[in-house]
Parts: C-alpha cells; sequence; structure tokens
C-alpha cells in the first residue's frame, strides 16, 4: 500500500495543532439555567411556594447559605430556616426551631470564604428573645449574641471566619440602647463595641467587614456623638472605617445634602510595590453626592470606588473612583458588592447603563451589572429580576482555569422566590480536557512519524 503524499501530511499536522490549540481556550458547553450575554444563570432552587431569599456566597462561589420558609427545602411552612447550596445541587438545612417557641425566624446568614462558617440572626418571636449564631461545619451551632426584648437585625462575618461585625440595641452585657455595631472574635469569644452613635437609627444602611476582620466600613447620618459631630453637620449618611489595631474610626466621605454615601463592601489585601509590599484596602459604596465636582450633577445615586494604598493618615487620605454614570431622571445604581481581590465590583441599577445610561428599564425593574477594573461595565441577568447581590468572586480555581465572578441574588422573574447564580465562565473538567490534549498529540505524533517514514522510504517502494 502507499503511503499518502508529503501534501496530505502537512495537512494532517497543521489541523492537529490548529485543534490542540481550539481545545485549551474552549469551555465545556453548559446546558442548564438561561443565559444573559457572557453570563450563566441558573435557578439553584427551583421552588414555586414560600419566601427564599438572603443569599451569601463563598469565596470560590461553590457554597451559598440562604434562609427559607419553604416545606420542599426542609421549613415546616411557618418558621425560616437557614440553608446551604453546594456545587452542584446539594442543599442542607443548618439551623432548626426550637420546639415550644413557636415560629423561629432564623434569617440574613452570612457565611465566610471557604464556606465553612455561617453567622445568622435567630428570632425566637414568642420570647422576645434574639440570638446571633455561629454555624461550623462538623461542629455544634452556637449563640455568641444574645438581646432580650431588644434587637440584634444583622451581622456580617469575616472571610476566615474568626470574627463577626453585628448591629444590636443593647445586646446582653452591654448599656447602650442605641444601635452600634459590635465585633465578636472567636477563640476568646469577646465582644467589643466598636461605634458610640448614640443614636436610634445609625449605623443603619450598610456595614461591611475585611477578609481578616480587621477592618470594618459603615455608613450613619449621626450628626451628634462626640466622633462625628464636627464632620458631618448637615446629618446626611457619610461613611467611615474602623481599625482595630488601634481602635480608630475614620470619617472617609464628606458631603452635604441628599441621601449621602451608604452601602459600603470593603476588601483588603497585600500587594507587592518597587519597595516590597504594601496594604491595599478598597471599599465600593453607592452616593447621590457629586463626589468627585463635576461627574455627578444631577445627584443620581452611583457605585464610586475608594482606594488607599498602605494606612489611613492626614496625608494619605486615599482617592475616590466614580465607576457609573446615569443622567435619566429617577435613575439609581444601588447594593455594590466588591470582590476579594478588588479587580470586579457588581451592583444593581434601574437603568440600562450599556446604552449610556439615558434610560431605564420598562417595565420599573433593575439588573444586575458587573464592573471590571478595566473600566469595562458587563450586565449579567435580563431586566425583570430585581435582585438581591450576596457576593461574587474573580479568583482563579488552579493554574489553568480561570473563573469569572459569580454572583448569588434572590430573584422572582419565574413567579416564585428562588436563589440564583449567575456564573461567567464554566470550568473544563481536568479530566475531559486532558484527555482530548492526549488524543490529539497521538495524532500530531503519528503525522510526523508517517512524514518522516515517507521522506525515508526509496523512490518505488511500496
Amino acid at each position: 500500500m502507499k503511503i499518502a503524499t508529503d501534501g496530505k501530511f502537512s495537512v494532517t499536522l497543521c489541523l492537529s495543532i490548529f485543534l490542540l490549540l481550539f481545545s485549551l481556550n474552549q469551555p465545556v458547553t453548559y446546558a442548564a439555567g438561561y443565559t444573559y450575554g457572557d453570563y450563566y444563570n441558573n435557578n439553584l432552587t427551583n421552588t414555586t411556594t414560600g419566601t427564599t431569599q438572603g443569599p451569601s456566597i463563598s469565596g470560590k462561589g461553590d457554597k451559598i447559605a440562604f434562609w427559607s420558609n419553604t416545606v420542599s427545602l426542609g421549613s415546616n411552612g411557618t418558621s425560616k430556616e437557614i440553608f446551604i447550596w453546594t456545587s452542584p445541587s446539594t442543599i442542607t438545612k443548618i439551623s432548626s426551631s426550637d420546639s415550644g417557641q413557636g415560629d423561629v425566624n432564623n434569617t440574613l446568614p452570612s457565611i465566610n470564604f471557604t464556606g465553612d462558617r455561617v453567622a445568622y440572626i435567630k428570632d425566637t418571636g414568642a420570647s422576645t428573645k434574639k440570638f446571633l449564631m455561629l454555624w461550623k461545619s462538623n461542629e455544634s451551632t452556637e449563640k455568641i449574641a444574645e438581646a432580650t426584648g431588644n434587637v440584634i437585625d444583622s451581622c456580617k462575618i469575616s472571610g476566615n471566619g474568626t470574627k463577626v461585625v453585628f448591629r444590636g440595641n443593647k445586646p446582653i452585657g452591654f448599656a447602650d440602647t442605641s444601635n452600634e455595631l459590635y465585633l465578636w472574635e472567636d477563640g476568646s469569644g469577646v465582644t467589643t463595641k466598636i461605634t458610640s452613635t448614640n443614636s436610634a437609627t445609625a449605623p443603619d444602611i450598610g456595614f461591611s467587614i475585611s477578609y481578616d476582620g480587621t477592618l470594618a466600613a459603615f455608613a450613619t447620618k449621626e450628626n451628634t456623638a462626640t466622633a462625628f459631630s464636627d464632620k458631618n453637620p448637615d446629618g446626611n449618611y457619610e461613611l467611615y472605617l474602623w481599625n482595630q489595631s488601634d481602635s480608630s474610626t475614620t470619617q472617609i466621605a464628606s458631603s452635604s445634602g441628599g441621601i449621602g454615601s451608604i452601602e459600603p463592601s470593603i476588601t483588603s489585601y497585600t500587594i507587592a510595590t518597587t519597595t516590597g509590599t504594601t496594604a491595599m484596602t478598597k471599599i465600593a459604596f453607592s452616593s447621590d453626592r457629586d463626589l468627585l465636582v463635576g461627574q455627578n450633577p444631577d445627584n443620581n445615586p452611583e457605585i464610586f470606588l475608594w482606594t488607599i494604598y498602605g494606612s489611613y493618615t492626614s496625608t494619605n487620605t486615599g482617592s475616590y473612583t466614580q465607576i457609573t454614570s446615569t443622567s435619566v431622571s429617577g435613575g439609581a445604581c444601588r447594593n455594590p458588592q466588591i470582590s476579594r481581590d478588588g479587580k470586579f465590583v457588581t451592583f444593581v441599577s434601574n437603568v440600562d447603563i450599556l446604552s449610556g445610561g439615558t434610560s431605564k428599564f420598562t417595565p420599573s425593574t433593575s439588573a444586575i451589572f458587573v464592573w471590571n477594573s478595566n473600566g469595562a461595565i458587563t450586565q449579567v441577568n435580563s431586566s425583570g429580576d430585581n435582585p438581591v447581590i450576596a457576593s461574587y468572586t474573580g479568583l482563579k480555581e488552579n493554574d489553568t482555569i480561570q473563573y469569572g465572578p459569580r454572583i448569588a441574588y434572590y430573584s422572582t422573574v419565574d413567579g416564585s422566590d428562588d436563589i440564583y447564580l449567575a456564573t461567567s465562565t464554566i470550568p473544563v473538567p481536568a479530566t475531559s480536557r486532558w484527555g482530548l490534549i492526549i488524543l490529539i498529540l497521538v495524532l500530531v505524533s503519528l503525522a510526523v512519524f508517517m512524514l518522516k517514514r515517507r521522506r525515508q522510504t526509496p523512490k518505488g517502494e511500496v
């Protein structure tokens, strides 16, 4: 039998190399869920009755804590319980309603980076007691704060799971009757009050804790307490940064009129510099003030980013960047969440950002967007979702697979409350990818061998 011509060998070799390079850059086709732009949106709970809300997502996006009173998920139909969704499809109830206490509501979960700890609020209802609870994987759930006849109404756990910031009105052990922020630390079990606003309403629009729990950002309109009276005379909302290292509180936004600056989301990490390393802290927030003078003249709520290298001092006060710009009346960008590495910010807007920010969605709905540090903004889902964003990542799972942002949110887009996960990149299973690579390499080797054999074969030989 005569071996094929050199031209056919060359075609085979080139085609094999092309297939190899092509396979290295292709994701596995994703069949489930619905798509919007570059994002895949999956309904994780698929309920038809009840209420399912309050998602909080782990660092890799493989675990999501949420609350629900839905029977099909494991609730009794009246009490609200805390659940964890684990990729790809497992849902586990991690809270329980105590017998004899009536309808117990477990809500507002906050999950840590690895997904093995969840802080949440437990309201026993009948006994007018509220507890701050901490669930640990493979350990018993513990009560870490308590208020009788008063309030504990929100909490955030640090990324490393060792600290919890919560908002309370006279938790047991403290005399304050105003709403203040408190920090609980694992190991010592010590709770420390970190604000002194003496106000019944502040801080009340958003707070956030850094990965190691040493920094907390919060918004307050307080202007009577000693720490705030000289910097916020008009009483609109301003942003503050608390630092555990010296127990200092620094005002990082100053404006007058309107609502002010609210909903801070903080991240802090270490970066390499020409002289060594330094801390990088970023806070994404929403503000209806013209903080950069001339960039937000219509006072629509826009998303801003505050950045500081190193520590805050009188000569190192950080800088602002406005990352959204809308001009339609009634437009608003709200609820920003920043990624662990500071490269992405998600937010909700009732304005079509991708069409210039000059028109609102109709009917009156909102959509999720993602801002990339390269300046690009991508729409995540359709405008009918009315979402609440939890968190997301922009991190590498390993050296070869890059995950895009993952966003947990709740939506009523299909007529019932459900938890959704939006992700921009679907990982290619390593076994599938390497199997294809090995196959193509075998084909390439075979083609090269045959070509070499052809060139060494004397003419006329078959």
